[in-house]
């Protein structure tokens, strides 16, 4: 999908963000380190929330795709890795 689009991805820290998506995708990586941290020292933190979070992120990413530059389609590419996570959490839901 990446190659019949031409996607490029951007990181993080990428030059041509806007600052805004930039904080964004920054909070979200913190709370995910500190749920990482407290499932370490509790049960308080399900692995929904780290499902939840991660899917976050690719539909923030997607959201700024679509939002900044429809043309590239690569908004399509980080939806369907949020289904993906998604997915991937409601099967692993079943098979419990």
């Amino acid at each position: 999908m990446k190659r019949r689009f031409k996607i490029k991805h951007k990181g993080l820290l990428d030059e041509d963000r806007k600052r805004i998506y930039i904080v964004i995708e920054s909070i979200i990586y913190i709370l995910i380190i500190l749920c990482i941290f407290s499932m370490a020292n509790s049960e308080s933190v399900t692995p929904a929330l780290m499902f939840l979070l991660f899917c976050a992120i690719f539909i923030a990413r997607g959201f700024e795709e679509w939002k900044e530059d429809r043309q590239s389609k690569a908004y399509y590419h980080e939806w369907l890795l949020a289904a993906t996570i998604a997915i991937l959490y409601i099967t692993s839901l079943i098979m419990n």
